[in-house]
């Protein structure tokens, strides 16, 4: 009955964002342009073309293969991706609220309400709601994640190990979670150590066989190991603090309240010497991640994994608090607790909502417009240049030179000119201020080649004027003609 009262609560949310996302983007997509990589892959590898972004070229382009890989399959029974990686994302979240559930209910068997308290926050915690639609490994990881916890309460190292393992399979940083555990549980170490290794070492294999590297490629172009205790520790544990209801930045969202801070503090001292494995991970994953990273990404997406860790220890501390502080009326301050922190998360999913309905605006008219215009403007083979790979490539089903260095080797824009001769360009033109040039004689900004022999004219652009999600508000598209060639008539900016 309670896991039915879950699922329908996620259901009940997830419905309003769906309703939402149709009514201000018009279309079912994704809020990310990440979230398309992983459905390009998919259909390449559905498709029989191997596990590749681009057809017939090899590198580990998905950080979360398992996760890809899923995708391809289901994507072969549903014909399409947009709703298959929606309805994979809702049923990983449902299942990772109930796995709290039992968790909490196996470690009191008579502490109900906690273990509703801890679960109802993982079910409708407004981040994890918006990452079950986003198309992304979030929740398959998360699943993971609740799984090791769940066989961590029921006094399972072994299987509890096998299940953060295989979460490296869908987040590589999962490896920080296999490592706490191993060094903190005594029994069936090494057993454990064993089965952890022979998946883990399976990933990076499979990782050299696709792309010819130990981690996937996309890890490399973000991650990059340092030690900066100010620029990044620093910053990354103020975000942590902003997933927790304590303001960093002015556009912070407040997404749980301060309230449920206080719990996880109190539930991580109370549980000091019981469960440090929990504590330590919810307040350890940041800093650990500030050596490889200067922020948590989009919507806070990389530290999100620390929720359910969160959740259990806050309400382990509420009843702490409440049986220090009202003794025989603990349980009323429990409930108290409980129905402020649900209710403002309940409250904040209506805003969260519409965001997502925009983000999802934002990258189909911008990138996604771009991506289908491509397709019109381009022959099959044809190249495309770009800074966004996602959209723009499984919309214009054409190949892409990336920018970034995700997917295609990393160079500077008039040397990938010059390598792939491109027959498009759709950058961010601050990103790349410095190779754009203005001809005021023809009133037109291009872009030359490393050899000079070609420019890159713009003949569309896209003006996002409600910017949620997408890196800036302009996109540029610039069409490739011989140096001195007349200047195209019809140049067309879209407002969206």
């Amino acid at each position: 009955m309670l896991a039915a009262g879950l699922a329908l609560a996620i259901l009940s949310a997830a419905a309003f964002f769906l309703v939402r996302e149709r009514a201000i983007a018009g279309v079912q997509g994704f809020p990310l342009d990440d979230s398309w990589i992983h459905a390009q892959i998919a259909r390449n590898f559905a498709n029989g073309l191997g596990f590749t972004f681009n057809p017939g070229e090899h590198i580990a382009g998905s950080t979360a293969p398992l996760y890809t890989i899923l995708l391809a399959l289901f994507s072969r029974i549903t014909g399409e991706f947009v709703w298959t990686a929606k309805v994979m994302g809702l049923l990983c979240q449902i299942g990772s609220s109930i796995l709290i559930l039992l968790a909490m209910l196996h470690w009191d068997p008579r502490g109900k309400v906690k273990a509703v308290l801890a679960s109802s926050i993982v079910a409708l915690s407004p981040p994890l709601l918006w990452a079950s639609l986003s198309g992304m490994e979030i929740s398959l990881y998360l699943l993971f994640v609740c799984a090791g916890i769940y066989f961590y309460a029921r006094g399972q190292p072994f299987l509890m190990t096998l299940a953060w393992a295989l979460g490296v399979w869908v987040r590589p940083d999962g490896l920080f979670l296999v490592a706490l555990g191993l060094l903190l549980i005594r029994k069936d170490r090494w057993k454990s150590a064993l089965a952890a290794s022979a998946i883990i070492v399976s990933f990076f294999l499979f990782n050299l066989a696709v792309g010819g590297t130990l981690f996937p490629h996309t890890v490399g172009a973000k991650a990059h190991l340092g030690f900066q205790p100010v620029a990044r520790t620093l910053n990354l544990l103020r975000e942590w603090g902003a997933l927790w209801g304590i303001p960093y930045r002015e556009p912070d969202e407040l997404e749980h309240p301060a309230l449920l801070l206080l719990g996880l503090l109190a539930g991580a001292f109370a549980w000091r010497r019981k469960h440090p494995l929990l504590a330590i991970y919810a307040i350890g994953l940041p800093i650990a991640l500030s050596l490889f990273r200067e922020h948590s990404g989009s919507a806070k997406r990389y530290i999100l994994y620390v929720i359910p860790f969160g959740a259990i220890l806050a309400a382990n501390g509420f009843e702490y608090l409440s049986r220090k502080l009202l003794r025989a009326r603990a349980l009323l301050g429990l409930i108290l607790a409980g129905t402020v922190t649900i209710a403002w998360q309940g409250v904040y999913v209506v805003h969260k909502g519409t965001l997502y309905g925009w983000n999802v605006q934002n990258i189909d008219k911008m990138q996604g417009y771009l991506g289908r215009l491509s397709r019109g403007l381009t022959e099959p083979g044809d190249r495309i240049a770009t800074n966004d790979i996602g959209a723009i490539a499984f919309m214009s089903r054409r190949p892409v030179v990336d920018l970034m260095g995700l997917v295609t080797p990393s160079m500077p824009l008039p040397q990938a000119l010059t390598r792939y001769r491109p027959e498009l360009v759709i950058i961010f033109l601050d990103w790349f201020h410095k190779y754009v040039k203005y001809d005021p004689e023809h009133d037109m900004v291009c872009i030359f080649d490393g050899d000079s022999t070609h420019q890159y004219v713009v003949v569309a652009g896209v003006q996002l004027d409600h910017n949620t999600i997408s890196a800036k508000d302009q996109m540029f598209l610039f069409k490739r003609f011989p140096r001195g060639a007349p200047p195209p008539k019809n140049r067309m900016l879209r407002r969206f």
